[in-house]
C-alpha cells in the first residue's frame, strides 16, 4: 500500500513539472534491452508496468533515465545514466529531448495535416512515444542501424529493415528516417491494414519534423498519399498530393495527383442525356455535393451557346435548353467548387449529342366513361409516330369485382400483368391500327375513333392498349386505357340511414327508372338488390352496410336489362373536394343544434344575442328541447349559464351577459350551448 501511495506522489509531483502537450513529444527515450543503468536513481517504484515507468521518467525534468526490471516489476528514474552493467530482463531508456525547432514548428505543420483527422494525428502522436520501446536500438550507432537497415532491404527482407529503420527513429528522430520507415511499412504485404496505418502515423510524423526544406516534406507526402489510398481513405490522398503540389510542384507528384483525383477527387464521373423529353438537358455528375445555395455556377462553364441555362443540383449540374438533334461540347472550368472546398483541378469537357426522341405512346387520363353514342372517341399522346397497334379487350360482370380487388383497374399494365389480364381475366375482342399525327419530337394528341368498333358491344368494362409495332412487350408493354363503357351514370351517398343509389343518363342526365341495383360484398357475395324509382333513386338499408371483412360492400352494380350495365367501387377513395373548401359536414346525430351569434366581437358589458335551433337527423325542428347557455372564461371557469326560454319552431333566443373581465377578442368563442 506505501509502495502505491510513493508512486503516486512522485507521478503527481512529475505531472505538474511537464510542459504543455506538443503534437510531438518534447522527450523521448531510447531503449536498451538487457542493460541496467547501474545507480543514480532519483527513486524506486515497485509493482508498476512498463508503460508506467517510463512516463513517470518523461514527464519529471530531472530524470534523464530510467530502468525497468520486468521481472521484479520495479522502476528505476534515475538522474544520469553512470554505468551501464547486463542485466537479464531489464530494459534501460535514455532521455533525449526533442529539437526545439521541431517543437515550434509542429503545431502549424499539424495544421497542415488537419485533413487527417484528430484521431489520426492522435495516433501519430502516440507512435512517436512509443516506438523507443516497439524498437529498441540504444546498444547501437544511428549509422550501424541504418547500415543495417539497407543490407535487409537489399536481401528482400522488408520486415527487419522496416524494425532496423524504427530503432533508427527512435534513436536519431530525424524526417528521412521516419519516412523510410512508412515507405517500409507499405511495402510489407502481410496484415496490410495494420501497417497501412503505421505508414500514415510514420509519414505524419516526418512531416511534422521536417524543416523548411519542401523536398523532404513532399517525400513524406507523397508515401502518406499511397498509405492513405490502401488504408481505403482515396479522398484524403488526394488532400496530401494537393499539399505537396502546394509546397513544391513536381512531375511526380502531378502525375500522382492526376490519377488520384481522376479516382478520387473532386471530379465528373459521369454525364448524361436526357433526349426523351420535350425539353432536354444534358447533365454531369460530379463525385461530391455541390454547394447549396449562393454560388453561380454558370461562370464556371463554357457553353457553345449563350441562351443555355445552367441548372445545379445535388450533385450534378444540368444544361437546359439543348435542341434534339445536335451535337454540344460544355467545358467546366478549372476551380469549380464542391460544398467541402474542393475545386475541379483542370478544364473538364464532356461531348454530348441529343437524339431524337424514341416513338413513344401514351394515353393521357387515368379512365373514361364512354356513352353508347356513334361519336365515342380517345385521346392517345404519340412522339415520332405515324401508327400505333391497338388492341381492344371487354371484363365480363362476372369479373368486374376481381378486376378491381386484384388491383388492376384504372392503372397501367406492365408486361406480366397485360399477359395475365388478357389470358385469364378479359377478352380480346378487336385488333387494329390507329393513325396518328406526327411532328418530329413533339408530343402529338390525337383522337381515336371508337364508334365503329364500340357500336355492336356489350356494355361493361373495356381496356385500349396501345403500343408501338415492331417492340416487344417485354420491351415496353405499350400504354393501356381503361374506360367503362355505358349510357347508366351511378352515384352513392352513404349515410347514418344506408347507401343511396342515383342513376342518371349519361346523354340526357335524365333520371332511370327501372334499373336493376346489386350490391356485392368483398367476397362477391350479393348484398342486397333494389330498383330505381321514377327519380332514379334506390335506398339499401344500413344493416347491409355494415359489415367487415368478406362481408363489407364494395361494389354497386347496376344493369338495364341486356341493354346496358355500369358499376361503382365503394372501396376506392370517394370524390373528395375538401381541398376546395366544400368538404361538407359529417352525418347529423339525432339531435343537431346550430348556434349564432348577432356578432363575432364583444365589448365587456355588452350582452351576447345568439340564437340556437334543434334539428333532429332529419333536419326537422325540435320543440320543446330545454337548452342550456353556458358562458366560460378563457381559462376553462364557468362564468355564468342560463336556461332557454319556450322557444318556437325549435328555435330560441339566448342572452348571456359579458363580463366586464374577459377581454373582448374572445367574446364570439367562449359561449358554448
Amino acid at each position: 500500500m506505501l509502495r502505491h501511495i510513493l508512486f503516486s506522489l512522485f507521478f503527481i509531483g512529475l505531472t505538474a513539472q511537464a510542459g504543455a502537450q506538443s503534437h510531438v513529444p518534447d522527450r523521448r527515450a531510447i531503449i536498451t534491452a538487457n542493460i541496467d543503468f547501474y545507480g543514480s536513481d532519483l527513486t524506486a517504484l515497485f509493482d508498476i508496468t512498463y508503460d508506467a515507468c517510463q512516463r513517470a521518467c518523461l514527464t519529471n525534468s530531472e530524470c534523464q533515465a530510467f530502468t525497468y526490471n520486468s521481472k521484479s516489476n520495479a522502476c528505476f528514474p534515475k538522474s544520469a545514466v553512470t554505468d551501464e552493467q547486463p542485466f537479464e530482463g531489464a530494459y534501460s531508456g535514455r532521455i533525449v529531448a526533442t529539437d526545439l525547432a521541431v517543437m515550434a514548428q509542429a503545431s502549424n505543420r499539424a495544421d497542415d495535416l488537419e485533413f487527417l483527422g484528430q484521431g489520426t494525428l492522435q495516433d501519430t502522436l502516440a507512435q512517436a512515444e512509443t516506438i523507443g520501446r516497439l524498437h529498441s536500438g540504444g546498444a547501437w550507432t544511428l549509422e550501424a542501424m541504418i547500415t543495417a537497415a539497407q543490407d535487409r532491404e537489399a536481401s528482400g527482407d522488408i520486415l527487419n529493415a522496416m524494425r532496423w529503420t524504427g530503432a533508427a527513429v527512435a534513436t536519431g528522430d530525424l524526417p528521412e528516417h521516419w519516412t523510410d520507415y512508412a515507405r517500409m511499412s507499405l511495402r510489407l504485404n502481410e496484415d496490410k491494414e495494420k501497417y497501412a496505418n503505421q505508414a500514415i502515423t510514420g509519414a505524419a510524423n516526418a512531416y511534422l519534423r521536417s524543416m523548411p526544406d519542401g523536398g523532404a516534406r513532399v517525400n513524406a507526402l507523397l508515401v502518406m498519399s499511397e498509405a492513405l489510398e490502401r488504408a481505403g481513405r482515396g479522398r484524403e490522398m488526394v488532400q496530401a498530393l494537393r499539399l505537396a503540389d502546394g509546397i513544391q510542384p513536381r512531375s511526380d507528384v502531378t502525375a500522382a495527383l492526376d490519377d488520384a483525383v481522376a479516382k478520387y477527387g473532386f471530379r465528373i464521373v459521369d454525364n448524361s442525356t436526357d433526349a426523351n423529353t420535350a425539353a432536354p438537358r444534358i447533365c454531369a455528375e460530379f463525385s461530391e455535393d455541390l454547394i447549396v445555395a449562393g454560388t453561380d455556377y454558370a461562370p464556371y462553364l463554357r457553353l457553345p451557346d449563350p441562351g443555355l441555362v445552367v441548372q445545379p443540383e445535388q450533385r450534378q449540374i444540368c444544361i437546359d435548353g439543348v435542341r434534339h438533334g445536335e451535337r454540344y461540347t460544355i467545358t467546366f472550368r478549372k476551380g469549380l467548387p464542391a460544398a467541402d472546398g474542393q475545386t475541379l483541378t483542370k478544364d473538364t469537357q464532356i461531348t454530348a449529342y441529343v437524339r431524337d426522341r424514341a416513338p413513344s405512346v401514351v394515353f393521357p387520363g387515368r379512365a373514361y366513361v364512354l356513352p353508347r353514342a356513334a361519336d365515342a372517341a380517345l385521346p392517345v399522346e404519340t412522339v415520332n409516330l405515324d401508327t400505333v397497334q391497338l388492341s381492344l379487350r371487354r371484363v365480363s360482370d362476372r369479373n368486374m369485382l376481381r378486376t378491381i380487388q386484384d388491383g388492376y383497374f384504372g392503372r397501367p399494365l406492365d408486361s406480366y400483368s397485360l399477359n395475365n389480364f388478357s389470358e385469364n381475366i378479359a377478352q380480346d375482342i378487336w385488333a387494329g391500327v390507329g393513325e396518328v399525327t406526327k411532328e418530329l419530337n413533339r408530343t402529338m394528341t390525337t383522337r381515336l375513333p371508337l364508334g365503329d368498333v364500340l357500336k355492336d358491344q356489350k356494355p361493361g368494362i373495356y381496356t385500349l392498349t396501345a403500343s408501338v409495332e415492331g417492340v416487344e412487350t417485354y420491351d415496353d408493354a405499350g400504354a393501356t386505357q381503361w374506360f367503362v363503357l355505358t349510357d347508366l351514370g351511378l352515384t352513392t351517398l352513404m349515410g347514418n340511414d344506408g347507401l343511396h343509389v342515383s342513376a342518371r343518363s349519361l346523354a340526357s342526365a335524365d333520371a332511370l327508372q327501372g334499373i336493376e341495383v346489386t350490391l356485392l360484398s368483398r367476397a362477391n357475395a350479393v348484398l342486397g338488390t333494389g330498383t330505381t324509382g321514377p327519380d332514379g333513386h334506390m335506398q339499401f338499408d344500413a344493416g347491409l352496410t355494415r359489415g367487415t371483412g368478406g362481408a363489407a360492400p364494395a361494389l354497386v352494380l347496376a344493369k338495364r336489362g341486356d341493354e346496358d350495365a355500369a358499376f361503382l367501387s365503394l372501396t376506392d377513395p370517394a370524390f373528395d373536394l375538401s381541398d376546395r373548401g366544400v368538404e361538407g359536414r359529417a352525418p347529423a346525430p339525432p339531435i343537431d343544434v346550430f348556434l349564432a351569434t348577432d356578432r363575432g366581437a364583444y365589448r365587456a358589458g355588452e350582452v351576447i344575442h345568439a340564437t340556437a335551433l334543434a334539428r333532429d337527423d332529419r333536419a326537422d325542428a325540435v320543440t320543446g328541447l330545454p337548452l342550456t347557455a353556458i358562458l366560460t372564461r378563457p381559462d376553462g371557469v364557468e362564468y355564468t349559464r342560463a336556461l332557454s326560454p319556450d322557444g318556437a319552431g325549435g328555435g330560441v333566443c339566448l342572452q348571456p351577459r359579458c363580463g366586464r373581465h374577459r377581454p373582448a377578442r374572445h367574446m364570439d368563442a367562449g359561449y358554448q350551448g
